[in-house]
């Protein structure tokens, strides 16, 4: 009995993370759909790596809160589709297309499983084109 306990727990523990999982790549892409950078912050780690431009900076949470903000303003979103999503041990990663009047970006982010949650420890704008 106390073995089948562990097994139940086991998969209660697998099915909660599966669940965060595919909660936070859903929330992100919901961030980036709405170009709300408040929402999406709520996912960044208190460092976190952006790349806007020809080279990747990192910012601290609140930083990187304002540098989203300033870019949605600039780059409001018509759309974000989420075209690949991936998981290997405690990280997660998702890559998908932003599209604005003024461009389009693929964009992908790196998350990593810490203190019980998901958060983006890495996000890529990378200019497509108009």
């Amino acid at each position: 009995m106390v073995i089948g306990n562990g097994i139940i727990t086991g998969f209660l523990k697998l099915s909660l993370a599966l669940q965060s999982v595919e909660s936070t790549l859903n929330q992100v892409a919901e961030a980036l759909q709405k170009g709300n950078a408040a929402l999406l912050s709520d996912f960044f780690a208190t460092q976190v790596e952006i790349y806007l431009s020809p080279s990747p900076r990192i910012y601290s949470k609140v930083q990187a809160k304002y540098v989203m903000q300033e870019f949605f303003q600039k780059n409001p979103p018509i759309s974000f589709t989420l075209l690949h999503k991936g998981r290997s041990e405690d990280l997660i990663y998702a890559i998908g297309s932003y599209v604005s009047q003024q461009g389009r970006w693929d964009v992908s982010f790196f998350a990593r499983f810490h203190q019980g949650r998901y958060v983006i420890e890495q996000l890529r704008f990378e200019s497509i084109g108009g």
